[in-house]
């Protein structure tokens, strides 16, 4: 039987110092899974981690942010609040709504912006287009997102909508001829039940589930070591450490991931 292709994505990088640290620091551990980067540009650690990735071996996707933390341009009416400020998605309730309010013109120039920021500060491009929070599942974000991909031959996330399936937007991207994944697992306890699966307790579901997916799935990982700002930026904060956790303690996890699976990056698409 052919083995599934994997990617599993340290993501959040660029979101603070102590995440970055983690995730430099789970990179030069031997039993380091992680096939993937996904960065995001205007975020408080952003231009550190592009200055401490910009060498590195591992491909690094572009994680295009539309609703949290500043915009990288300043022109924007629409999707900002009176702070400058992008409007905020209520990640708890999973309310995405103040992207209704958003200019699909003003939309496209924001990732246009944000691709800019890549390429000037890693000189090369991204390994592929992907999202946050999973805004690209709105149609409103969708369509310039694949058109960028399309434009610059890049791959993107599969495209979901607040993490449930989205037949509708995966369709739309197979149709436009653009590479993508096919499904995604969040890796991370503190979701268990909701989109998500704990890497320790869920290990041989999160395997089935791999194994009986369609297409190539992504697993990604929130890691970082755990200061005070982390708390104020982010609902996930402290469970950035169990991947660090796990790979000093419970390494056997991340070996089996590892022998179950062909690992492949963004790239390999």
């Amino acid at each position: 039987m052919r083995r599934k292709k994997l990617i599993v994505t340290a993501h959040d990088v660029g979101i603070t110092h102590s995440v970055n640290l983690g995730i430099k620091y789970a990179l030069n551990h031997p039993d380091n899974i992680f096939s993937e980067l996904s960065l995001l540009v205007n975020a408080p650690g952003s231009e550190e981690a592009a200055k401490m990735f910009k060498d590195s071996d591992i491909p690094i996707d572009l994680c295009i942010v539309l609703t949290n933390y500043k915009p990288i341009l300043k022109t924007h009416k629409t999707l900002v609040d009176k702070n400058g400020n992008f409007k905020r998605a209520d990640t708890l309730e999973w309310d995405f709504s103040c992207i209704d309010s958003f200019s699909e013109e003003e939309i496209k120039k924001e990732i246009d912006a944000q691709w800019d920021w890549f390429i000037d500060n890693l000189g090369r491009k991204p390994s592929a287009l992907t999202a946050q929070k999973g805004e690209h599942g709105d149609p409103k974000v969708l369509i310039p997102f694949v058109e960028k991909a399309k434009k610059e031959n890049v791959p993107i996330r599969a495209p979901y909508w607040k993490w449930k399936s989205n037949y509708a937007a995966h369709a739309y991207v197979v149709e436009e001829g653009v590479k993508h994944t096919n499904n995604i697992i969040i890796g991370c306890f503190d979701w268990k039940g909701r989109f998500g699966m704990d890497i320790e307790e869920d290990l041989d579901k999160i395997i089935d589930t791999i194994n009986s997916n369609v297409g190539i799935t992504e697993l990604f990982v929130f890691c970082g070591f755990v200061d005070e700002e982390i708390f104020d930026l982010s609902s996930v904060s402290w469970q950035r450490g169990q991947y660090l956790h796990i790979l000093k303690y419970k390494t056997e996890i991340l070996r089996k991931l590892k022998d179950s699976f062909d690992l492949i990056s963004y790239s390999d698409l």
